[in-house]
């Protein structure tokens, strides 16, 4: 039985704690990424003037928000499953399943779940940049494209920075919901060498140290983007 902490390195359990954390990483980055994309999208349509698109962003932000995270990816994962197996067996990839399906899942269930959330974030933020600048921005003659890249975006990101923040920091506490399908993430390695070890205490801490450094280098990440990119916006339209 392996007890100390040393026991459990040598055994290489925490090698595959830090290939789950690599994957936690990657499954929130490129969810979260889909996700934004989506609240993007979603926060135009619902300040637009087309009813269909807004009540269409409304009733996804309230279906998905309204249901816990977990059954949308068992919704996603056993929807997806018997179709995933045939194109498996019919190209004779078996990693396919064990391995890309998973994660395919996992990234499109923190992707609809993040969504849901960013669209109020960049709503918010589009509600934020003074109108009368891209009034001002037309009255000298930029066009809409040059509007959206010049004083749009720039904007839009910083007045969404907070608000993306909190986001990241849920999907990525999200993303030890992935296990329960078969990826192999960091809650999924805590947990197989947990098993294995019978020294659950030990791996779940470790984990739980490797949760606390991703967020918090994050977190940093975001303050950082917020002052970097800040510069010149306080006071913006004042």
């Amino acid at each position: 039985m392996i007890q100390t902490l040393h026991d459990i390195l040598s055994a290489g359990w925490g090698a595959m704690l830090l290939r789950g954390a690599a994957m936690t990483v990657f499954i929130s980055v490129c969810g979260i990424g889909l996700g934004m994309a989506i609240g993007i999208a979603g926060a135009a349509a619902k300040t637009g003037a087309n009813r269909p698109a807004r009540a269409l962003v409304g009733l996804y932000t309230l279906v998905v928000r309204s249901v816990p995270e977990l059954l949308i990816i068992y919704l996603l994962f056993f929807g997806a499953v018997q179709p995933a197996a045939d194109l498996a067996d019919w190209l004779e990839w078996d990693e396919l399943m064990s391995t890309v399906f998973p994660m395919l899942i996992g990234i499109l269930a923190i992707a609809l779940i993040s969504g849901s959330y960013s669209v109020e974030v960049f709503r918010g933020a589009f509600k934020a940049i003074d109108p009368g600048q891209l009034e001002a921005a037309r009255a000298i003659g930029m066009d809409r494209g040059q509007c959206l890249r010049r004083i749009t975006l720039p904007q839009l990101f910083w007045y969404a920075l907070p608000g993306a923040n909190n986001v990241w920091q849920a999907a990525l506490k999200d993303t030890a919901l992935i296990s329960l399908v078969g990826l192999v993430e960091l809650m999924r390695a805590a947990v197989l060498g947990s098993a294995a070890t019978r020294a659950p205490l030990i791996l779940y801490l470790m984990a739980g140290i490797l949760y606390f450094l991703i967020g918090a280098c994050s977190q940093g990440l975001f303050v950082w983007a917020e002052r970097h990119f800040g510069r010149g916006m306080r006071g913006a339209g004042r």
